[in-house]
């Protein structure tokens, strides 16, 4: 399998010394990737900076000049448009690369089905304690940030570059990871490396910035619909076949967004995790009854999951098996629907 190539991405808006500290993090840990460098309407001390760090990379530098700051966004996309490698590594001048990083990036591209790769960005999105527990290596995700971001050519020549019309931040990023994934790409978490990085600057009056999110979150529901998130309790005679066929159908509808919460017996617990689902997807959370008082362990874990997210919903199970506790359960046609809309 040949080694596949990197464009590394670096969009700077001043902050001399930050930006510098990060390119040179970019050549200490990948010395053959070329690197395309966007002067986004930068000062002329960081501009000053810019054009000799070029210089010394000579042709493996692009240089990309912008008389103004036109934006994080349009000036990722506008080094996105240039990049011919086989991924291109978007790197926030705030931050910095590691060689541990980079080289797990690195071996996870080699991952026909991955179209985004990111590492664990604490300040963005908390670990969740299931993948600390279980100790996975890579799993699907949804969330995803500027911090650190890989992109592979393949995925984008399929479904284009961000849309600039969106906020520069999340809703952007989820419209793109939902067209990712229309196209059958996947988003890859590395929750053993981190990245993490001051967010770029957004320009505008608060009111402004206020108007550009609601104007976001309403074309990314017109696309994409509502998230949900909802709780799924299977009996204990549930034939182990139907147990893997659902895991199936919640990792679905994980990559479309939603978030899942699985009350599960013990025996199908232990073999749930025989087949990989503690590492499956961020949006989904499988949870273990006690042996001995399981509807009272269901009672008490759908009390603490409520406290903390009061959207959750439950669904009935199989042939609308009721869920314990809970007489407005949502259909179990539910899941189908989340998971194929």
């Amino acid at each position: 399998m040949t080694t596949p190539t990197f464009d590394i991405i670096v969009p700077a808006w001043n902050s001399p010394t930050e930006t510098r500290a990060c390119l040179v993090s970019i050549l200490d840990c990948s010395p053959i990737a070329r690197m395309i460098i966007i002067n986004n309407g930068c000062d002329r001390t960081t501009e000053l900076m810019l054009e000799e760090f070029c210089d010394h990379l000579g042709e493996r530098a692009l240089y990309i000049t912008m008389e103004r700051n036109i934006g994080f966004v349009p000036a990722v996309n506008r080094a996105l448009a240039r990049s011919d490698a086989d991924w291109a590594l978007i790197v926030r001048p705030t931050g910095t690369l590691s060689g541990t990083c980079f080289q797990q990036i690195l071996a996870t591209a080699g991952n026909r089905q991955a179209g985004i790769i990111t590492p664990h960005c604490p300040s963005e999105h908390p670990l969740p304690a299931q993948l600390v527990k279980f100790g996975c290596a890579v799993i699907e995700t949804c969330d995803i940030g500027f911090s650190l971001l890989a992109l592979s050519k393949a995925m984008r020549d399929s479904i284009g570059l961000f849309d600039e019309e969106l906020d520069s931040g999340p809703w952007c990023l989820r419209d793109y990871r939902h067209r990712a994934d229309a196209h059958g790409f996947r988003t890859c978490l590395l929750p053993g490396v981190t990245s993490d990085a001051e967010p770029a600057t957004i320009f505008g009056s608060r009111e402004r910035r206020r108007k550009q999110e609601e104007a976001a979150i309403t074309t990314f529901r017109q696309r994409w619909g509502e998230q949900q998130h909802v709780a799924i309790y299977l009996p204990k005679d549930t034939e182990e076949a139907h147990l893997h066929a659902l895991l199936e159908q919640l990792l679905a509808a994980a990559r479309r967004g939603h978030r899942l919460e699985l009350f599960l017996h013990r025996r199908q617990y232990l073999s749930a995790l025989q087949h990989g689902a503690a590492c499956l997807h961020c949006g989904v959370t499988i949870h273990r009854l006690s042996l001995l008082s399981p509807l009272r362990s269901l009672t008490r874990g759908m009390a603490a999951l409520l406290k903390q997210h009061p959207g959750l919903q439950p669904v009935c199970g199989l042939d609308g098996i009721p869920f314990p506790g809970y007489d407005t359960a949502l259909p179990a046609t539910t899941l189908t629907h989340l998971a194929h809309p």
